[in-house]
C-alpha cells in the first residue's frame, strides 16, 4: 500500500471504500482472536497477486510483545508546540520526500498511532481504529493528517488533534468520508470501534462485505510472470563484501589457545606480576608460567582448566 500511495499520490473515494473496507475486515479478525495489531499504517498493508489487502508484522501484537516500541518517542513530549501551516499541495511534496525516506529507514515514524498510546496509561484495541482512520486521510487527501517535518512536531499534533485535524478546503471530499475518518480520529472512549457500526456507516454504502474478497481489487495488479518483481520496493544494493584479512591462518591459530578457556582476569597479568596492587600469589605464578608456556608451544593440553 505505502508504494501505491507513493505512485498515485491520493486514491478515489470508490478506491479508498474497498481498501479500508478489506482493511476492517482483517482488523476486525484480530480483534476477535484478541489481539491488539498496534502497528497499522500503509506499509504493514500488502496487495496480494488480486490486488486484494494483506495485513502484515505483527511483531508489535499483544501476545507477542508486552509493549508498543514507543521508546524512540519518550521525550517527545519536551518537543515546543508546532506552527506548520503549510498548504496541502506543499505538505504533500514535504510528505512524499518523507515517506521515501522512511521506506530505508528502521526508526519509524508517529503519524499513525494514536494519542494514548503516548500516554501509557492503558489502551484497548481501539487504537487500531484510530490508524485506520489516519490511512484513509492519506488515501484521500495525501499526506496524513498529522505529518510534520520531524517527529517532534507531528506528536505534538497527534496528542492535539483537536485542532491539528484539518481537512484542507482544496482537497475536497464527501461529508460521509469526511465524517467516518472523524469518527475514527477521534477520543479513545468515542470511537468507532465496532465492525457492524462500521460496516453501517454511509460511506460504505452498497459494498458488499460478504463477497468484497471475490470481486476484483479497486486497482489491478499487473503481474507479468511468476518471477515478477516490478511491485516490490526496490531497495539499494548492500555491500556484501568480506572484510580485508591479511592471514586468516595467523588469526586463526592466535585464537586457538583460547578455545572452551572462560577465565577472564588475565588482562591484569602484566611484567610487574601484580594485579590491582596485590602481590600475586606463589600458585597464581605458576598458573600464569604454565599458560604462558602453553600458549608458546601450542601445547593446548597444558593450559589449566578455568575455575
Amino acid at each position: 500500500m505505502m508504494t501505491l500511495l507513493m505512485r498515485n499520490d491520493t486514491l478515489t473515494e470508490s478506491q479508498t471504500q474497498f481498501y479500508i473496507a478489506e482493511a476492517a475486515l482483517a482488523i476486525d479478525s484480530i480483534h476477535k482472536m484478541g489481539f491488539i495489531h498496534r502497528d497499522i499504517k500503509p506499509d504493514n498493508l500488502l496487495l496480494d497477486a488480486k490486488g486484494h489487502i494483506k495485513l502484515s508484522d505483527f511483531g508489535l501484537c499483544t501476545g507477542l510483545k508486552k509493549a508498543h516500541r514507543t521508546e524512540f518517542y519518550k521525550d517527545l513530549s519536551q518537543a515546543k508546540p508546532t506552527s506548520d501551516h503549510a498548504d496541502s499541495r506543499r505538505r504533500a511534496e514535504g510528505w512524499n520526500k518523507k515517506r521515501r525516506r522512511l521506506a530505508y529507514s528502521t526508526v519509524g515514524t508517529p503519524d499513525y498511532i494514536a494519542p494514548e498510546v503516548f500516554q501509557h496509561k492503558g489502551y484497548t484495541n481501539s487504537c487500531d481504529w484510530w490508524s485506520l482512520g489516519v490511512i484513509m486521510f492519506e488515501m484521500l487527501i495525501g499526506y496524513p493528517p498529522f505529518c510534520s517535518s520531524t517527529p517532534q512536531e507531528t506528536y505534538k499534533k497527534v496528542m492535539n488533534w483537536k485542532d491539528a485535524l484539518i481537512f484542507p478546503h482544496e482537497m475536497p471530499i464527501r461529508a460521509n468520508a469526511r465524517h467516518l475518518i472523524q469518527s475514527f480520529c477521534c477520543g479513545a472512549e468515542s470511537r468507532l470501534s465496532n465492525l457492524d457500526e462500521i460496516q453501517r456507516h454511509p460511506f460504505f454504502l452498497n459494498v458488499d462485505w460478504d463477497h468484497i474478497r471475490e470481486r476484483p481489487a479497486a486497482i489491478a495488479v499487473n503481474i507479468r510472470s511468476i518471477d515478477d518483481t516490478s511491485n516490490f520496493d526496490e531497495f539499494p544494493n548492500a555491500d556484501l563484501s568480506w572484510p580485508n584479512v591479511t592471514d586468516p591462518m595467523k588469526s586463526y591459530q592466535k585464537n586457538l589457545a583460547f578455545i572452551n578457556y572462560t577465565y577472564k582476569a588475565f588482562d591484569g597479568w602484566t611484567n610487574t606480576d601484580r594485579i590491582l596492587g596485590h602481590q600475586l600469589s606463589q600458585h597464581q605464578q605458576q598458573q600464569q608460567q604454565r599458560y604462558q608456556n602453553a600458549v608458546q608451544s601450542k601445547e593446548l593440553s597444558k593450559i589449566p582448566s578455568a575455575r
